[in-house]
């Protein structure tokens, strides 16, 4: 038997759909098993989990079961899924690194999530964030991201900040002089700006950098969506970079 679900417990669930309530509480609602499991194989566990079904075995933490109207209540999609957790927020925090990427402005969740998803696939040792980018800890990112907002290191910092890493700084740009394949990681730590695709990137980011960058594309598209372009260039550094591939 499941403890039952009381409508305070559930009114407080709901709330967090709101981002004000989430920071305050330091608390997110999670959506869908592959998001769960892969936060799971992390070592990281729901503090509670909600399910419609009764095949659902707990991992841990409180469990209830509950009907598809309640999961709608507590979740953000539009479609809730049959199993959601309660999981702190993600946290930002500072790592040494060698590379790294700074996005500027990025506004859009499902381009920030397929960000994050893309840099835990590809070993990026950290992410730094200007501080108008979205909200990493909204559903729709966790969603987008399979849950790696959780796995990959990130920081939040200005381009005042960012020019203090004392690290080269790389501007990604479809006009950029440089081909992305040429860049070299040398022994100075090395940053590459992407912004977002309606401001591009501001003036302040662009004198600070050592140079720019390019994908090489054909003439049939003007531009790249951001979110690929960045895992574009996180796959290049890959390659140049064998410790990550063991």
């Amino acid at each position: 038997m499941f403890p039952p679900l009381s409508k305070e417990h559930l009114h407080y669930l709901a709330k967090l759909k709101q981002k004000k309530y989430r920071n305050a509480e330091n608390l997110v609602i999670v959506e869908g098993r592959r998001t769960i499991e892969q936060l799971g194989s992390w070592r990281i566990k729901p503090r509670e989990l909600f399910f419609v079904d009764n095949t659902t075995t707990p991992s841990s933490g409180l469990s209830y079961q509950v009907s598809p109207a309640i999961m709608a209540r507590i979740c953000d999609s539009e479609h809730p899924p049959s199993i959601a957790g309660l999981f702190p927020l993600p946290s930002p925090r500072k790592v040494e690194f060698q590379t790294a990427f700074y996005l500027e402005d990025i506004s859009d969740p499902g381009n920030m999530g397929t960000i994050f998803r893309s840099a835990a696939a590809f070993g990026v040792q950290t992410l730094i964030l200007s501080p108008n980018c979205c909200e990493v800890g909204s559903p729709k990112v966790i969603r987008s991201s399979l849950g790696a907002v959780y796995k990959v290191p990130y920081q939040i910092c200005d381009v005042l900040a960012l020019q203090k890493l004392d690290a080269s700084i790389y501007i990604l740009d479809m006009q950029g002089r440089q081909q992305l394949n040429s860049i070299v990681i040398a022994p100075k730590p090395l940053i590459i700006a992407l912004g977002s695709e309606a401001h591009g990137l501001s003036p302040e980011l662009r004198n600070i950098a050592s140079g720019t960058i390019n994908i090489p594309i054909t003439k049939d598209m003007e531009s790249l969506n951001v979110a690929i372009s960045f895992s574009i260039a996180a796959y290049e550094l890959y390659k140049k970079s064998p410790e990550l591939r063991k």
